[in-house]
């Protein structure tokens, strides 16, 4: 740097003559240590010791930390060593350790400041030289405005940022979303070769260590990350063969594979919105729609035959839940839990659920209401489980809607041996939901001494309106051999769910298996019903339309509420 200065003084002389003025000094930054490794220059992240750091590149990983974990940029300084010295860095080097390779994937979880960050390295040929195989001589910068999209696209409130923001918050492993997007474009490739990329990635998967479940998962969405534009903008997607065989890429995907078949399909739509609004390209409004639509009939599909496959005694005697079961549940109680549920249950819930579910089993009378209530910093989830019986679910759900639960998600199973088991996870209204609160509401309700029906309608109606779909009712009796399967999509207002399940029971309907999903501002759920243990005939849809459209419009705000 001091010969380019130097060599500008001497232009300007030559130009203008006489002698040009030196500039003044700039005052010294002072350097605040934060720990052994890096100091705070002014508002830049540095090493405390440039020399130390020079030879020890796994420093440079707790550079992007601490720069990360503070939103603040790195220095100079810092820059221009890793500059000088990456490409003799070594990548074992840098990942040292299977320590280092889950810290690294750590530090790829979206957060505000992330691809800023990741570009200052990249820049510098940090990810060049851990990656040599799949990015060559440096990373695309439209890999860091993909991940730059990614971490906008969380914060957003507009209705891309509603639908795909909230999708993306609601990730397990969003840090698999991102690292796929560091390598699904190759450096030296100017086209994206699906098959080539998952190859060329491959040596940095093994470096990093990844676990069979979630390798597998960053190699599906390297390969597929063009899919979804593909079948979204140019096929029909209301064509039912374009999304079987789309959902069964996904299922494929998701097979022997911890991570669930709705997480695959989640990561995918969110790392599509990520790479179609990179490069300072616009998602369209009409384009992000036409992949809500793919989105929302996929994951659809995928719940249709949910609860036709039931675990046996034999399956539940197998299952890989009995290695680490704890001390206080014996190997008989579990079996003897799991016997009839749906197979999906074991997809659904982590291990440590399942454990809960078991103990909250025990010892159920007629009218016992066992709950367990778990608190989290964005919502919360209820766990229910009591003994089946009529209108069970629409209780239960009409008892949260009174309490001002916000309904987000949710599954209802019920079991062959006689018990059921609902989860919710919900937002708060206007006061907290407390364990025993709900737990003495859910006690009178399911004991006769509350009708929920006239408590409902003795609260006043919502003054806020949510400008969701028209409601659409799908009945399919051809996916499942034992239900007919029953999708609503509808706006979600509070009391949908209680007056849709009430109008099902009404009509004699048994729900054996309910999916909740609240996307945005529409309701997704899918009912798995039966009548007089047979499925729905044509007349039955008929007549149950129209009794579930009158539901719908009841529980949609009243004209004084949107005013």
């Amino acid at each position: 740097m001091p010969g380019f200065y130097q060599r500008t003084r001497d232009a300007l002389r030559q130009l203008f003559g006489g002698r040009v003025p030196e500039a003044p000094p700039a005052p010294p930054i002072t350097r605040q240590a934060i720990d052994d490794t890096l100091a705070l220059a002014g508002d830049r992240i540095t090493f405390v010791n440039l020399d130390r750091a020079a030879i020890d590149s796994r420093a440079w990983l707790h550079l992007l930390e601490g720069a990360r974990d503070r939103n603040q940029p790195i220095a100079a300084d810092a820059l221009e060593l890793i500059r000088a010295q990456a490409s003799r860095a070594s990548a074992d080097e840098m990942l040292w350790g299977a320590r280092e390779c889950r810290r690294f994937l750590d530090l790829l979880r979206p957060r505000p400041g992330l691809s800023a960050r990741l570009s200052e390295l990249g820049d510098c040929g940090v990810f060049a030289a851990l990656f040599p195989e799949s990015l060559g001589p440096g990373t695309s910068p439209h890999t860091f405005e993909a991940i730059a999209r990614l971490e906008r696209l969380v914060g957003e409130t507009d209705l891309i940022g509603a639908r795909f923001g909230t999708m993306a918050r609601e990730l397990h492993s969003p840090e698999l979303v991102v690292l796929a997007l560091l390598l699904h474009q190759p450096g030296s490739s100017t086209a994206h070769d699906p098959g080539s990329a998952v190859r060329l990635a491959a040596p940095a998967l093994d470096r990093l260590q990844l676990e069979h479940d979630a390798r597998h998962a960053v190699e599906f969405l390297i390969e597929h990350q063009q899919q979804m534009p593909q079948i979204a903008f140019r096929q029909d997607t209301s064509d039912p063969d374009v999304i079987s065989r789309f959902a069964s890429t996904v299922t494929s995907a998701a097979q022997l594979n911890s991570l669930s078949t709705e997480e695959h399909l989640k990561m995918l739509t969110v790392m599509t919105v990520a790479d179609l609004g990179a490069g300072g390209r616009e998602l369209t409004s009409w384009r992000a729609e036409l992949l809500w639509r793919l989105f929302v009939d996929t994951y659809n599909h995928l719940t249709l035959a949910y609860g036709d496959e039931l675990i046996d005694r034999d399956e539940a005697a197998r299952t890989a839940l009995h290695q680490n079961r704890p001390e206080d549940i014996g190997e008989s109680e579990l079996v003897q839990f799991l016997d009839g549920l749906p197979q999906r249950y074991l997809t659904l819930f982590d291990p440590g659920d399942i454990y809960q579910h078991v103990r909250l089993s025990r010892d159920l009378g007629p009218d016992a209401v066992h709950i367990a209530l778990n608190r989290r910093a964005e919502s919360s989830m209820v766990t229910i489980v009591t003994l089946d019986k009529p209108y069970l679910f629409s209780n239960i759900s009409g008892a949260l809607a009174s309490l001002g639960a916000d309904i987000l998600r949710g599954q209802a199973l019920t079991s062959r041996h006689g018990f059921a088991l609902d989860v919710f996870e919900f937002v708060d209204g206007d006061a907290p939901i407390t364990k025993e609160g709900i737990s003495q509401l859910l006690s009178d309700v399911v004991a006769g001494k509350v009708d929920i029906a006239a408590r409902l309608a003795g609260l006043p109606r919502s003054s806020q309106t949510r400008a969701g779909a028209l409601p659409l009712l799908y009945f399919d009796n051809d996916s499942s051999q034992r239900y007919t399967i029953l999708q609503i999509v509808a706006g979600d207002v509070p009391g949908l769910m209680f007056r849709v399940s009430r109008a099902l029971s009404d009509f004699g309907c048994e729900v054996d298996l309910v999916l909740i999903a609240t996307e945005a501002d529409s309701a997704v759920d899918v009912f798995h019903i039966r009548k007089d243990g047979a499925k729905l005939t044509d007349s039955d849809q008929l007549a149950l339309t129209e009794r579930l459209e009158r539901a719908i419009a009841e529980a949609a705000p009243g004209p004084e509420a949107s005013a």
